[in-house]
């Protein structure tokens, strides 16, 4: 991909929630994921479904984490070399401080703390969780203590997170947070985001605590499920949402998909920046791959119009890689092409477009 341009935006970080699902019906999957709904007043993806998550702060990279994490016998080198991947590297891991945490830490320290104002799920590890931490498949979480008092003063001060984490004796579990994907807000949008999308497993269903200026309601539900009730109508999805949770129709069981986010990661990733077209009945996302993505995608300003349908800006190109939208809840993901580093394709769940 083309060399990132002088973009405004903001470096963010979502985690996908996957729990166990001990009561599933024969023939689904046997986890269901997160998402909430935002509030209508929201400044940016009002009124939509979405994985926990936020913007990274400073204090998310602060050297000071190193300090508290060596208080439980883990040093700067061990968390510096934990995730040394063999495979490229998007952007949005790089820092260029080298006092600062690194990007692999402060982005899951940002996933963790965004998660626990956002829904009250603390995920975390003590001196006996930690030294059992490598072995195990499942993230940990804690909620034996005033969740709603420390998820009002986090939520109202990021740099707290330290402080919260130094009071109960814990580490964020950054070891159970595998990297994902990293999309790129298009263009037409006037707040634009960098963001890293990880996933965890949960062996429980955790309490939630939603955060009510946040947080408009929430559902635990199988990725079909979701997806389902977006072509119903009963719900909107923003893009990366839609994708990802196609992605994990690959996936039946747990142990499955998170066995393959562990191994995956080490593979390295790409950005997922949308370029956006105008149809006469409807719009088209190119994404990296297809061949009419732009060699530069970060020229785009935004969405460009043409005089075509979607069916034939589609026909006579050999190499499909798009999300078409010829509706809100009326939409298709076409892949041809092998998948970037490995990464499994998403699966249509349209029963339109089938």
């Amino acid at each position: 991909m083309a060399k990132q341009l002088n973009v405004n935006f903001r470096t963010s970080a979502s985690l996908i929630l996957l729990a166990k699902d001990k009561l599933k019906p024969k023939g689904t999957a046997d986890y269901k994921t997160l998402l909430f709904n935002r509030h209508e007043k929201s400044t940016f993806m009002p009124n939509s479904a979405v994985f926990p998550g936020g913007v990274s702060e400073t204090t998310d990279e602060s050297p000071l984490w190193y300090q508290h994490f060596q208080k439980f016998g883990v040093t700067k080198e061990q968390l510096d070399t934990t995730y040394a991947f063999k495979g490229a590297r998007t952007g949005i891991y790089k820092n260029e401080n080298p006092n600062l945490l690194k990007r692999e830490l402060s982005l899951r320290i940002t996933a963790i703390r965004e998660t626990f104002e956002e829904v009250g799920i603390m995920l975390c590890l003590d001196t006996n969780s930690l030294r059992e931490s490598h072995h195990k498949i499942y993230g940990a979480f804690k909620e034996d203590f005033d969740r709603r008092y420390w998820q009002k003063v986090v939520h109202g001060d990021a740099s707290k997170f330290l402080t919260l984490c130094e009071e109960l004796k814990i580490i964020p579990d950054l070891w159970s947070l595998h990297e994902w994907s990293n999309w790129f807000t298009p263009s037409t949008f006037k707040k634009r985001f960098d963001t890293a999308f990880f996933m965890v497993a949960l062996e429980n269903v955790p309490e939630l605590l939603i955060e009510p200026n946040e947080v408009k309601d929430y559902a635990w539900k199988t990725p079909l499920d979701f997806l389902k009730a977006y072509h119903r109508k009963e719900c909107w999805l923003p893009p990366p949402q839609i994708y990802e949770l196609s992605r994990c129709l690959n996936f039946n069981e747990l142990s499955q998909i998170i066995a393959y986010a562990r191994q995956h990661a080490n593979k390295g990733s790409i950005v997922t920046l949308p370029v956006l077209y105008k149809c006469t009945d409807g719009q088209v996302s190119l994404l990296p791959g297809d061949q009419m993505y732009p060699t530069d995608p970060y020229l785009s300003q935004c969405a460009i119009a043409t005089d075509k349908s979607i069916e034939a800006f589609r026909s006579n190109v050999q190499h499909l890689h798009r999300i078409e939208f010829f509706g809100s809840h009326d939409v298709v993901i076409r892949m041809n092409i092998e998948p970037f580093v490995g990464h499994v394709r998403p699966v249509n769940a349209n029963p339109r477009r089938e």
